[in-house]
Order: C-alpha cells, then sequence, then structure tokens
C-alpha cells in the first residue's frame, strides 16, 4: 500500500514532531508516545518520528521496544552518526555491550572522535570488561569535557577498574552530588567508597536510603563500607533492612559481617549459593578468598588452601583481563633500578628548603605488622602518620621524568640531579602528604614496600629514620598468600606460597644489598617481641626517635576501633584488637602445605633473622 503525504500533511508533521520534542523536554513521554503512533500511521517511515517515538518508549522503561526503533531508523539512515549513537545509547540500556560497541563504532568512522561517541564507545568496552580500551577512550572524552558529570563518572570507573585509587579520589574532587540523578549517585557513592572518601560516601548512601528505603543495592554496598570502617554492628543493622538482594555483593557483605560476628556457618551458607552463580573473576575471587578465611577460622586447613588457589587463580584471570597485553609481566620488575656503587658522602648533607623534618619511614615485607606498629605511632602526639598513600611514588615519577633519566643506571641518574630538581621532587611529596595528613609533628609515612626505594629516599631525605619490622618468613608468606591485595597488588606475586616465598626472596634481598651501598638509620624490630612485649619494644623504638612513651601507645585498639577514617590495610580487622600474640606461628597450621622448595627459598632468611623451621 503506498501512501501520499501533501505539503500541507508535511507541515503538520514537523509541527507535530516539534510538539513531541516539547512533551518529551518536560517529561511527558507518555504524550509523546501517542502522538508520534499517530504521526507514523500516516508517515511510518519518518525516521525523525520513529526516534521521537524510541526516545519516547525509552523514558518509561521499555528499552528493547525503544532499541528496535533506533536500529531500524540506524538502517535507514547509514549515514547519519547521530542514528548510531542514539542505537548505541539502547543497546547500552538492554545490557547488549556488543551491540552498543558496533554502534558507537559506526559513530565513530562517521563523525570522528565525537565525546558523545568516545563515552558510548568507553561504556560499551566497560560492559564488555576491556578496561584498557575503555580507559583510553574516556580519558580522551574527560579531557574534553571534564566538567560533564557523566564523562566524569564513567572515566572514574574505568580508574576504579584499574585500581588507580589515587587518580580517582582526584577526579572526584569537587564534584556536585545534588546535582546527580540517582542512578548516577548510587554510582559515585560507590565510586566514592572505592577512592577512601568514606564520609562523602556515607553520607551519599543515607541521602538514597531516605529517598528510596528499598534500594537494597545501596544499603548492600552501604554495608560493605560499614564492615570496611569496622563498624560490624552497623553493617549488620544495614543487611537486615535487606529485602530481596541475593547477588554476590550481598553475599560477600553477608559473609564478611556474619564472620566478624562469629558465625562462620552462616557466612558459608551465604558463600556456597553465590559461588555456583556466573559472575566477573574479580568478584569471584573476592567471594574465594572469604571462603579462606572462613575455612581457615574453622582450621580446616586443607579446604582454606583449595579456596586460595581457586581465588588467586580468579585473580590472575581478572589480571589478565584489565591487562591484556602484558603475557606474563615480570614481577617486582622495578628493583631493577638499583645502586651499583657506594653512594657518595655528599647525599648526607641535610637538604635546605622549607619543608618539614624529614619523615620517618615505616616498612617490611607486606603482612609483618606495620599496621600494628602504624597505630601505635600515631598514639603519639608528636607523630602523625600517613597510611599506604605513594606520596613517594609520585616524587619519584617526577624525578623519572627528567632530562637525561635512566633507570638502568640509578647511580648516574641520581648524581646528576640539581639542587632545584631535588627541592622540587620534596616539595611533590610534601604536596601529596598534604592531600591526606595536616602533619602538626613528625611524619610517619607507612608504605611497607618503601624498602624497596631506599636510595631515592637516601637522595631526598638524607635525615630520614627508618623503622623496619621483621616476622617469621614462614608466617609472612602465609599471610600474603591468603590475603586479597588488590587485582594488581598480588594477582600474580603471592599466587602460590612458592611464588610468594620467592618475592619474599627478592625483595628482602634487594633491602639487604642495597643497604650495604646506601647507608640509612634504621632500627629494626621483630613483630614477635613486639606482641609479647610491647612495652619494652616501644620503649626502644621511641628512644631511637628520641621521644617518650605516650600511654596511649599501648591501648592503640581503643583508637583504632572509635576511628572514623578507614585504615588502608587487608589488616584492618585485627588492629582493633588488643595487641595478642595469636598470630605468631600460625604458619605451622599449615606446615604440610610449604614445600621443601618453598623452605629452601626461606632458609637463608630464617637463618639471618634467627628464626627456626621447626
Amino acid at each position: 500500500m503506498i501512501s501520499f503525504v501533501t505539503e500541507e500533511g508535511l507541515a503538520v508533521t514537523r509541527i507535530q514532531l516539534d510538539q513531541a520534542l516539547e512533551l518529551l523536554r518536560r517529561g511527558h513521554a507518555g504524550e509523546a508516545e501517542a502522538l508520534m503512533k499517530r504521526v507514523m500511521e500516516v508517515t511510518p517511515d519518518d525516521v525523525a518520528a520513529m526516534q521521537l517515538l524510541a526516545l519516547a518508549l525509552a523514558q518509561q522503561g521499555s528499552a528493547e521496544a525503544a532499541r528496535t526503533l533506533f536500529d531500524k531508523a540506524a538502517q535507514r539512515q547509514p549515514d547519519a552518526p547521530e542514528a548510531w549513537i542514539n542505537l548505541g545509547n539502547a543497546c547500552l540500556e538492554c545490557g547488549d555491550n556488543a551491540g552498543a560497541d558496533s554502534a558507537f563504532q559506526h559513530a565513530r568512522d562517521l563523525a570522528g572522535e565525537d565525546v558523545a561517541v568516545l563515552l558510548g564507545q568507553g561504556l560499551a568496552w566497560l560492559g564488555q570488561r576491556r578496561f584498557v580500551d575503555a580507559h583510553g577512550v574516556l580519558a580522551k572524552a574527560f579531557e574534553r569535557e571534564p566538567e560533564a558529570t557523566d564523562v566524569r563518572l564513567a572515566y572514574a570507573q574505568s580508574l576504579m577498574e584499574l585500581e588507580r585509587f589515587d587518580e580517582l579520589a582526584k577526579c572526584l574532587e569537587d564534584i556536585n552530588a545534588g546535582a546527580l540523578s540517582s542512578d548516577q549517585q548510587r554510582a559515585l557513592a560507590w565510586l566514592w567508597a572505592q577512592a577512601g572518601n568514606d564520609e562523602h560516601a556515607l553520607a551519599l548512601y543515607r541521602e538514597l536510603l531516605a529517598a528510596k528505603p528499598a534500594d537494597d543495592e545501596s544499603r548492600v554496598c552501604l554495608a560493605l563500607l560499614l564492615e570496611r570502617l569496622n563498624r560490624i554492628d552497623d553493617a549488620a543493622d544495614a543487611l537486615s533492612m535487606v529485602t530481596s538482594d541475593g547477588s554476590s555483593m550481598w553475599a560477600l557483605a553477608s559473609a564478611r559481617v556474619l564472620r566478624r560476628q562469629g558465625r562462620v556457618a552462616d557466612a558459608m551458607e551465604h558463600l556456597l549459593p553465590a559461588l555456583s552463580q556466573p559472575m566477573p573473576q574479580a568478584m569471584r575471587a573476592q567471594l574465594l578468598f572469604e571462603q579462606a578465611k572462613c575455612h581457615d577460622a574453622c582450621g580446616a586447613v586443607d579446604e582454606a588452601m583449595t579456596a586460595l588457589a581457586l581465588a588467586h587463580d580468579a585473580s590472575g584471570r581478572a589480571f589478565l583481563e584489565r591487562m591484556p597485553d602484558t603475557g606474563s609481566p615480570a614481577i617486582l620488575g622495578w628493583l631493577q633500578q638499583r645502586m651499583q656503587h657506594h653512594a657518595p658522602e655528599s647525599w648526607n648533607a641535610p637538604v635546605e628548603d622549607a619543608q618539614p623534618a624529614d619523615p620517618i619511614f615505616l616498612v617490611g615485607f607486606p603482612r609483618s605488622g606495620t599496621t600494628l606498629l602504624e597505630r601505635m605511632l600515631d598514639g603519639h602526639p608528636h607523630l602523625d602518620v600517613l597510611d599506604e598513600r605513594p606520596a613517594l611514588e609520585v616524587a619519584i615519577e617526577y624525578l623519572r621524568s627528567q632530562p637525561g633519566w635512566n633507570d638502568a643506571d640509578l647511580d648516574a641518574s641520581l648524581a646528576m640531579l640539581t639542587s632545584s630538581q631535588i627541592t622540587g621532587a620534596r616539595e611533590i611529596y610534601w604536596q601529596q602528604v598534604h592531600r591526606y595528613v595536616q602533619p602538626s609533628g613528625r611524619l610517619v609515612d607507612k608504605y611497607p614496600l618503601t624498602m624497596t626505594r631506599l636510595p631515592y629516599v637516601a637522595r631526598l631525605f638524607p635525615q630520614a629514620q627508618w623503622l623496619l619490622l621483621l616476622r617469621h618468613p614462614c608466617d609472612c608468606v602465609l599471610s600474603c598468600h591468603m590475603q586479597a591485595f588488590g587485582i594488581n597488588g598480588g594477582a600474580l606475586a603471592f599466587a602460590t606460597l612458592e611464588a610468594t616465598a620467592e618475592t619474599y626472596a627478592t625483595v628482602m634481598g634487594w633491602w639487604d644489598g642495597q643497604r650495604q651501598r646506601v647507608p640509612a638509620r634504621v632500627h629494626v624490630l621483630r613483630y614477635e617481641d613486639l606482641v609479647q612485649a610491647p612495652a619494652e619494644e616501644l620503649a626502644a623504638l621511641m628512644a631511637f626517635l628520641s621521644l617518650s612513651v605516650e600511654p596511649a601507645q599501648l591501648a592503640s585498639h581503643h583508637a583504632s576501633a572509635s576511628r572514623t577514617r578507614r585504615i588502608n590495610t587487608p589488616s584492618y580487622a585485627q588492629v582493633i584488637q588488643p595487641i595478642n600474640a595469636n598470630a605468631v606461628d600460625r604458619w605451622k597450621r599449615y606446615r604440610t602445605h610449604f614445600s621443601d622448595a618453598t623452605l629452601a627459598i626461606l632458609a637463608p632468611w630464617l637463618q639471618r633473622y634467627g628464626y627456626g623451621v621447626e
């Protein structure tokens, strides 16, 4: 059947299209839908009417019907980038990330790198777990329109997925939550929580739940954050109000809270059904690490090790999703940066600038007890702690950007630095520190693996003091293997007990070798001595710092329990407990899982530090 439309009819259609567009702008999608359906009865092939009808359907939640119409419109106008952008957005609404990717690629071929196209393709790639690719296009979009909220939130998500948390925090600075939709606010609250902006995240979750008490997704995320802040009762209360959530996030939150309440069997009942469902590898890893903790709490050693093997396998897969082109990257590759000769005496001269006194660096192999010692030091009125923030790394990146720098010749690179470059790097360091803490006393920079940056510290902070905490190497290795350090932090280095032992030997060997070339003022103490005789060990340590012991330092768990800021370490749950020796020789329960090869790797360090195998 052929339809004939007069010029007068075309004019009427254009008026109706304008009316429909105005109705959509005012939020009257139902009226716009009815109007466009009447138009299309007369002009069924009118692409503009087709798209407005699709927009009206999309506004009312009919995503699939809208996508069908947008697809039809794009096929009729294949050279119009707007048609493909509309189709791509509709595919995103339907959860069809592959379809969205294809549509936005069509639009990109036609319109180039328009921000709307970059945003859409970035979101499609996030949905396809192509995180590096997504970050690339979203960074371009953010560079062009940094004030566009939808662009900023998508770019922030890409930073979160790549675990670039300091950049994430910077990206979210000054964002106006009140101007966002509820969906955007929910996304922002989660991003704030991942960036460590806990108070903002808590406040926004409370606002969301006050407006919509049945928002189970927000309530589960709130519970996860509260548990991370050691507010277990509050987290349990939040979960008790969840009505219908059976997601993997709900299972993880519930299991963590129940385990910490001592209800390990109940925690396992939440984990098992969740683990039988399909999910992203990163989430599977989190659930499996939690399952391992539950098995460990019950004394089920073999079951814990089985869960850990699966957890590390999932972590490795998640790592390759994020870094698909890395192949088998060199673990701890930055340790190739090392001094080959003794540092010259001239490096010992104090740097004359307006910065505070050189920091105290609190270091040790991960899981050696640095967090416990940090909390004790933070109890002193003349000490302020920077808790695992990469301030030094930012300063190092500045140094490495200087003309003539060569990582392969660290001696020459550090020697060539001018006074202005050194003071510039120090200024950058203190700028980073002030993002997180405003020290009124001496700064304690607690970042365990700063021990692998000894030459840089010697060059920038010649008056620095070091606190090195040792722990039985087997306990360190077991504890690192049992922790979820993050997809980047431990996906490869701690995948097995033997791999963790090799990492331990590499790090400690680097430290010992570099200390021979870069003398440093170091106070060494052992975790076992600290927990068994805390008053004596603390007194010796404080004497090294030329400070007296304060009584509050020996009751630091009280301050940790009442602390509102999070503790940036996997051991956040332990430091709110009184000082105890429960973790000493924990590895002996897992003795049968330490192979001869693993023990052979650790044997020199057991001997060097005065520990026994049996």
